[in-house]
């Protein structure tokens, strides 16, 4: 009889499932630390392997809208925050994985620069629609340790960002009459 090797190798992605408002995303000071090649965003560190930021303002909307839809936001992949002796960052700490459009998309809505509904801007909505369908929205995330190998990191970000396949204009489900 044939045996057959069912050794799995071991999960890349593990941490503790955290959940943030959105609110306490776009409030976090800037990332400090850096360094050379990475950017910071919000209170996160954008490692120096990380593409640059690539949704067009069409794309960023439709998520806006979606949260505003009810549809969620999705989670995102971060490392912890370390600091040595010294108060310097750990070269694997604070670092966003998985999420840099998505936050993206965030400041943008925030800062005045991204439309929603056709004309809806940040700074239109009152106080109680920012707050019900905006700002206390959760963010679901996995927070991994900051002490993985960049190889490991580096792999589970190319997992994240190449697992889907993206669709086609005809696979959308929209109706007849709209695809016109």
């Amino acid at each position: 009889m044939i045996q057959i090797d069912t050794t799995l190798p071991a999960p890349i992605l593990y941490g503790c499932d955290r959940s943030y408002s959105i609110e306490h995303i776009v409030a976090m000071q800037a990332a400090t630390h850096l360094r050379e090649g990475e950017r910071g965003l919000f209170g996160m560190v954008l490692p120096s392997w990380q593409r640059p930021e690539c949704w067009n303002m069409d794309r960023k909307r439709r998520f806006i809208e979606g949260i505003f839809l009810g549809l969620g936001t999705g989670s995102y992949v971060s490392t912890s925050w370390d600091w040595d002796r010294e108060a310097v960052r750990t070269p694997g700490a604070g670092l966003l994985l998985d999420g840099q459009q998505r936050f993206t998309a965030l400041r943008d809505f925030v800062a005045g620069e991204l439309t929603i509904f056709e004309g809806v801007t940040y700074a239109s909505l009152s106080l109680a629609d920012k707050r019900r369908r905006f700002l206390r929205v959760t963010f679901p995330s996995i927070e991994m340790g900051s002490d993985i190998e960049e190889a490991t990191l580096r792999e589970l970000s190319d997992r994240l960002a190449f697992g889907g396949v993206p669709h086609k204009p005809s696979e959308r489900a929209v109706l007849a009459t709209e695809v016109a």
